[in-house]
């Protein structure tokens, strides 16, 4: 089977579907021809094995072959930070989608640049697909709703992590349940009075400040090799 994912806004049976418009580019890039197989998904755990059957400029046809059901994953662990600007969001994403993060919860903090974020947004939900081809991850990131910094808080169901340089080191507790990340400038004297109270442990990531990005994926890291021990 080749090693390419298409994808498919939805794959109901096996038979020949239609991809979107977006894929076309995708699939003559790889050079694929005729009667070459493909693995269709549609970032909601569906996953097929695919042949194509046709190629134009303005369209896209494959038969689904095989379908089989991918489980979401359910560690409990959310990652809640600060929101990056620009560019610098799509590549968090795709680096958190590649490392298998299954919740990002946007932050509005106090010295937050960006404090506006829409998860359905197109250009945002084209980067998680996107992220997840090159991921071969059968679910897309689930993006959340930007919240404040209490109410991230209050939804946690286990311990609680959030990024400090001058906090511990070492890698975070597999039974974590969340991890807060700041900007650049760090959570204020007020919410870094919030997370104490709240029994959040301080966490050093890295012996120098980081970028909103570069923390989350060290925090997602940290995390993840516990898991994986």
């Amino acid at each position: 089977m080749s090693d390419l994912w298409a994808y498919a806004e939805e794959i109901g049976a096996t038979g020949p579907i239609t991809l979107p418009a977006a894929e076309i580019r995708h699939i003559t890039t790889r050079r694929l021809r005729v009667g070459s197989d493909l693995v269709v998904f549609d970032g909601r755990g569906r996953v097929a094995s695919a042949r194509l059957v046709s190629i134009t400029k303005r369209e896209t046809v494959v038969e689904i072959e095989k379908i089989r059901e991918v489980p979401r994953a359910d560690s409990g662990f959310v990652l809640a930070s600060a929101i990056p600007k620009g560019d610098r969001l799509s590549t968090m994403l795709q680096m958190l989608s590649q490392l298998g993060l299954e919740t990002w919860q946007p932050l509005i903090l106090e010295e937050s640049t960006v404090r506006h974020l829409d998860p359905t947004e197109k250009r945002l939900q084209r980067i998680l697909v996107e992220s997840c081809k090159v991921a071969r991850r059968a679910w897309t990131l689930d993006v959340r709703a930007p919240v404040h910094l209490a109410l991230a808080l209050g939804s946690a169901t286990g311990p609680i992590y959030f990024g400090d340089r001058e906090g511990r080191g070492g890698r975070i507790d597999s039974s974590a349940s969340l991890l807060l990340i700041g900007p650049e400038a760090g959570f204020s004297e007020t919410e870094r009075r919030r997370l104490l109270e709240a029994s959040a442990i301080p966490q050093s990531l890295a012996p120098h400040n980081l970028r909103i990005e570069t923390a989350a994926v060290a925090g997602v890291v940290a995390h993840h090799l516990v898991r994986k021990n």
